[in-house]
């Protein structure tokens, strides 16, 4: 079928289709920088600690990302627009789950059912634009389909610091249901059926199973490392064991029936695969951490309210916006090594500062800080998402199974996730307990 996606008499145009992937892909994202602004709220509320509360974020990216192979599956089955939708809708339900929490399990329960939607949700949105656009203008499509990247942290942090102020952290997760069901709206009257190319096609099993104890396993290990700091204790070394093991199998058995394996090792013989995969995780190991713990930093050394939270936090997001466009245009034009380069050290080098900020750093040296951090950040993620398609076979980009290039990166992005906060989360724990306020106990 050379051509995937169903014809209509006036089939919408890629930035139309772009438009309409994102309304939808904006809604887990706006949760997750919303969520990490009312995390300080939500644990005095339930009672609770950081380490327990960390898992509400930890359970949410174990999902997202063991959602991600099986997104790549579901679009070889059904319709993507179909699949959109159904992945909307569970969306909106482990919202409202969370919404009408009030005990840590709920919560979690809640936000697991969120991370299968999101995963899905955020899959599906570049495999159909990768399909819509046929391979052509990649800078540009990623320039697109990255808006939630870039709009996320500018909008979330003070749309949730509003919300708690106003209102309570339950509207955290209230507010996204009118919102999908606007998405899930827009998608069934435009978005295209992108109807499935290898229908009737086994899932993976075994694979799918190995995956999951590689994720799992790993990203359980680190956590609970990050509890007490101590390596060598059986619950951190047995579930990384475990991980690496399930790795090692899924290697054997990825090499010995490269047919069935959800996630081809041949794709890795791509070098700009790989090393965009490679990238994306480095990247994201900067970035989520930082993302995680300044809204912790600001409220809880800083003593600001959730409202200068979010404002504080729009300098991030206004520096990723003020790259974004001039991004894709360059990596369309010049290609991603000198950019993605020169944006990985700008990166380390602006997040240096942040070891040593304290209740006396002066806010504009912290807003500096965010925005320069914001200006390196869209020379990472876009050309790098770009890059990885560079010189594969065309057949695996119209169809779904450019989505396994993407699922790949997903899953070393929501891997590193799930890990990075914690390490830091132990870092203002052993450094700033003694200036919580109100007695108030990270531990």
């Amino acid at each position: 079928m050379k051509d995937s996606v169903t014809k209509v008499q006036a089939e919408p145009s890629l930035t139309t289709i772009g438009i309409v992937l994102v309304l939808g892909a904006i809604v887990p994202m706006l949760d997750t920088t919303m969520t990490n602004v009312g995390i300080n709220t939500i644990l005095k509320d339930l009672d609770s600690t950081v380490n327990v509360m960390q898992w509400v974020t930890t359970a949410y990216v174990l999902a997202l990302g063991l959602a991600v192979p099986l997104a790549g599956w579901l679009l070889d089955q059904v319709s993507g627009k179909l699949l959109q939708e159904i992945a909307l809708a569970i969306f909106a339900g482990g919202s409202f789950i969370s919404a009408t929490a009030n005990a840590i399990p709920a919560l979690v329960t809640g936000r697991i059912i969120q991370g299968i939607g999101a995963g899905v949700i955020i899959t599906g949105m570049s495999a159909l634009a990768m399909r819509a656009a046929h391979g052509q203008n990649l800078g540009k499509l990623m320039a697109v389909v990255g808006l939630p990247i870039v709009f996320a942290p500018i909008l979330g942090p003070t749309i949730g610091g509003a919300l708690i102020k106003y209102l309570n952290w339950h509207w955290l997760f209230y507010v996204n249901i009118p919102v999908v069901v606007i998405a899930i709206t827009v998608t069934a009257l435009i978005l295209p059926a992108f109807s499935p190319i290898k229908k009737g096609c086994r899932f993976d099993v075994l694979g799918f199973i190995l995956i999951t104890g590689l994720f799992s396993g790993i990203v359980i290990g680190i956590t609970n490392y990050s509890t007490d700091n101590v390596f060598g204790k059986l619950s951190v070394l047995l579930p990384i064991f475990v991980g690496i093991d399930c790795l090692m199998a899924y290697i054997i058995y990825g090499t010995r029936h490269p047919q069935r394996a959800l996630v081809p090792l041949k794709l890795f013989s791509s070098a700009h695969f790989s090393a965009a995969t490679g990238l994306l995780f480095l990247s994201g190991l900067m970035v989520n951490g930082v993302m995680f713990i300044m809204p912790l930093y600001l409220q809880n050394i800083r003593h600001l309210s959730v409202i200068w939270v979010g404002i504080y936090l729009i300098a991030q997001g206004a520096g990723m916006l003020a790259t974004r466009s001039l991004t894709g245009t360059l990596t369309d034009k010049y290609g991603a090594r000198w950019i993605v380069a020169l944006s990985m050290l700008g990166a380390a080098i602006t997040t240096i500062p942040c070891i040593f900020f304290t209740a006396a750093t002066p806010k504009w040296v912290v807003l500096l800080v965010l925005f320069l951090m914001g200006l390196t950040r869209s020379g990472i993620a876009i050309p790098v998402m770009s890059d990885a398609y560079t010189g594969l076979d065309q057949k695996l980009i119209p169809d779904p199974h450019g989505a396994k290039h993407w699922r790949i990166s997903r899953h070393c992005h929501s891997c590193q996730r799930g890990a990075k906060p914690r390490r830091q989360q132990r870092c203002v724990n052993g450094n700033h307990d003694q200036r919580l306020p109100n007695g108030l106990s990270m531990d």
